[in-house]
């Protein structure tokens, strides 16, 4: 640990007007500005880095969840497993270098742990269009991305979550609109089978593979979030 040694700090004072000081206010400032510098020196060492995160990552990704000024510097230093980076983390930035032409959003599914996302239906049709899915395992990994929320004008997506679209052709969305409209009776038919148990059925395009998948809403929780709470 380290101590802060300051003159200009009156003693004499309530610890709540303690906190409203101007001096504590840049001294806050200043060991922020501090730990930032430290943080990129680190990290310019990979091997330091990754002792550093396995340390260390949930205090940065706290650090994202309530401070709003040092957001997005902070988001410099995340790193997540994913569908191409096999067992080597990758950071935001590396992942947007590898996005491919069409691509506009970062994808990211949310779970127990990596042997259980890597091999979930939701990052089916994403794996097919040679799209990377970041494994976000870590309990505060959805608080933090909650707050985050875009990265390098790119939004994060959740995959388990309803609203996800690909930007297809309009030849494409065209003819999943007929297919869609092809399937409304037997997906009236289910629900009415499966009743107050799910809140609508409807023909996906976010699995290639698996036969079915239980989406949450996009503005709820997450099933992964329902577990953990």
């Amino acid at each position: 640990s380290r101590d802060v040694d300051s003159e200009d700090l009156p003693l004499n004072i309530s610890r709540e007007m303690l906190q409203q000081n101007r001096v504590l206010k840049v001294i806050r400032r200043n060991l922020i500005k501090k730990c930032l510098e430290l943080f990129q020196e680190i990290a310019e060492n990979k091997e330091e880095y990754e002792t550093f995160y396995e340390q260390f990552s949930k205090n940065l990704k706290l650090g994202i969840h309530e401070d709003t000024d040092n957001r997005k510097k902070l988001a410099e230093f995340l790193r997540f497993f994913s569908t191409k980076s096999e067992d080597q983390m990758t950071s935001l930035a590396d992942y947007v270098t590898r996005m491919p032409e069409g691509q506009k959003d970062i994808y990211f599914i949310t779970g127990e742990s990596k042997k259980a996302v890597e091999k979930s239906p939701f990052i089916e049709a994403c794996r097919s269009r040679g799209y990377e899915v970041l494994y976000m395992t870590e309990p505060i990994d959805e608080y933090c991305v909650q707050q985050l929320k875009d990265y390098d004008g790119k939004k994060l997506v959740n995959v388990t979550k309803e609203g996800l679209e690909f930007d297809d052709s309009e030849e494409e969305k065209k003819r999943r609109e007929e297919e869609k409209a092809s399937f409304e009776t037997l997906c009236a038919s289910m629900k009415e089978m499966l009743g107050d148990r799910v809140e609508k059925v409807v023909l996906s395009y976010r699995i290639v593979n698996s036969p079915a998948v239980l989406v949450t809403g996009q503005y709820g929780w997450s099933a992964n979030m329902e577990r953990i709470m």
